[in-house]
């Protein structure tokens, strides 16, 4: 099918606002990483695995992606949040 020159301006907005929303998302998880160093003293980055949202990866371990989801509620239970704590939750 032949776009026409309607469609492919509203495929380029789309395509730009998508652009858009990647660079929020990935300020946001510097943020998040940035807190998270801030809060805890340990060290990582926060990025976004299909099925378990955004997750922090320890600097140490690269083997470790800890759903933020589940480091608040282990935050919640009072649990000191260590290297030794993420890497014994890790989802993968």
């Amino acid at each position: 099918m032949i776009l026409s020159k309607k469609d492919i301006k509203r495929l380029e907005l789309a395509h730009e606002k998508a652009i858009n929303f990647e660079c929020k998302s990935q300020l946001a998880a510097q943020d998040i990483a940035s807190l998270i160093e801030d809060l805890t003293g340990v060290v990582g980055f926060v990025d976004h695995l299909q099925g378990d949202g955004f997750g922090f990866t320890p600097e140490t371990n690269n083997d470790t992606h800890i759903p933020i989801a589940e480091l608040i509620q282990i935050a919640k239970d009072g649990v000191d949040i260590t290297h030794e704590v993420i890497d014994s939750r890790r989802s993968i």
